[in-house]
């Protein structure tokens, strides 16, 4: 017979951290999704709050006709103004206290919409907002009423609920945990989008509360010893403002994940936003690039045109098999740049990377702000490939251009332009 013999400080230290695990057991958000990027379609960029039911069935309709579906584009997300009272400064909530959806806008009703929605074989989703109001000035909005909306989506068996963030009045600290415990509180599977922290992405302010970073305790004594790894708040979080259907504005949001490429992982991703491809504003080269630069940073790809009416080069831009394979793959622990980054950059170019599975690589030459077309070149140097290593690069655009390259590759890049190249093959 063995007798473990522990000391008074040892078992206080044990005491305090079985207290410790059992107060952040009930943290972390649990449903064990956006192992990639989540893909779909958002209501908000095209349609504001101008949609109705039919919107939403046919653009599931053309999920599935177009082929998105089947590359990864899974969510159909309904953003502000599905309520009850939309426009009127208050929305619509019961005699218990549960938001009422617009039944003019959605005759048949949001359960029947889900249920149409999950027989394609796709995924719904909800929006709410955090604060006292929706962005709109609508009252009546999610805070203090955190667990029965979250219940309420529930029961329409939503499977990803984006979270605003307009007139909140407490911190985004207890916002987003009141949140993150009622949606684990209803035990159904649902993607948490928050748009509450506004993370700083300097690597020296990031906010050390912030979904992306990672949460640890280290229990150390003389005789025990252990990391525990507690999960994440939420699954994406917002880094930038909203977007828009402007170059600038584009721009804006890709420099918020500019030096995030350690923050995201599965699990949790650096948000800078939806798609704007396809949206009046944008040429198709630039519809172009800002798709390629969402890919490769591994943002989530919620496009947010009317699918119902897309351009052939739109469909092709957006249904770009190898530039979906790169933002849906990983590699890395978590703590290191396993999601896509800004390398280098000079004056108007510059050079974005991720690091890929079986030591492959994405490099995208991106001519940003030139008045004409400019050579552009990423050294191995830039990419930390070893210096000797051939690659194979492939166009990630045309799939033709494929030849071996040593040392770096260099293209001429139009004006908002990219060439985007997978690595592959890096021997010595």
């Amino acid at each position: 017979m063995h007798v473990l013999i522990v000391n008074r400080t040892t078992m206080l230290c044990l005491l305090a951290l079985s207290v410790f695990l059992v107060s952040w057991s009930c943290n972390g958000l649990e449903n064990g999704l956006a192992l990639s990027p989540p893909m779909g379609w958002n209501t908000y960029n095209y349609f504001k709050r101008n949609y109705n039911e039919a919107v939403i069935v046919q653009t599931a309709q053309a999920l599935v006709a177009t082929g998105m579906r089947d590359l990864g584009y899974i969510y159909v997300n309904i953003d502000g103004g599905w309520w009850e009272g939309v426009g009127t400064k208050k929305a619509v909530r019961n005699s218990t206290g549960y938001l009422q959806y617009d039944e003019k806008k959605f005759p048949d009703g949001m359960v029947a919409i889900s249920n149409y929605i999950h027989s394609l074989d796709l995924k719904f989703g909800m929006y709410t907002d955090a604060g006292l109001k929706f962005c709109n000035g609508d009252e009546n909005a999610s805070q203090g009423h955190e667990e029965k909306d979250a219940a309420l989506f529930a029961s329409w068996e939503a499977d990803y609920v984006k979270v605003d963030a307009c007139s909140t009045t407490k911190s985004p600290q207890v916002l987003i945990n009141t949140w993150m415990k009622a949606l684990n509180a209803t035990k159904r599977p649902m993607v948490f989008s928050n748009c509450l922290n506004n993370c700083t992405l300097d690597p020296n302010t990031w906010h050390t509360w912030c979904p992306g970073k990672s949460h640890s305790f280290r229990f150390v004594s003389t005789q025990y010893s252990a990391v525990f790894a507690f999960s994440e708040y939420s699954n994406l979080w917002r880094t930038s403002e909203d977007i828009n259907n402007t170059w600038i504005g584009i721009m804006r949001n890709l420099d918020s994940v500019a030096n995030a490429g350690g923050k995201g992982a599965p699990e949790r991703w650096n948000n800078p936003d939806m798609l704007e491809v396809g949206n009046p504003g944008l040429s198709d080269t630039e519809s172009k690039s800002h798709f390629s630069l969402w890919c490769i940073t591994s943002a989530p790809l919620i496009a947010g045109n009317d699918l119902r009416k897309m351009t052939k080069s739109i469909t092709a831009i957006l249904t770009n098999a190898a530039a979906i394979r790169i933002n849906q793959e990983y590699t890395g622990n978590g703590s290191g740049n396993g999601s896509g980054y800004r390398v280098k950059k000079i004056s108007t170019s510059e050079i974005w990377y991720k690091p890929l599975p079986k030591n492959e690589h994405a490099v995208i030459l991106f001519n940003r702000a030139g008045k004409q077309p400019t050579n552009i070149t990423a050294t191995w140097a830039d990419l930390k490939i070893p210096n000797a290593s051939e690659c194979k690069a492939t166009n990630v655009w045309d799939q033709k251009d494929v030849k071996t390259v040593k040392g770096s590759i260099q293209r001429k890049v139009d004006v908002h332009d990219v060439a985007f190249f997978r690595l592959t093959d890096c021997g010595t």
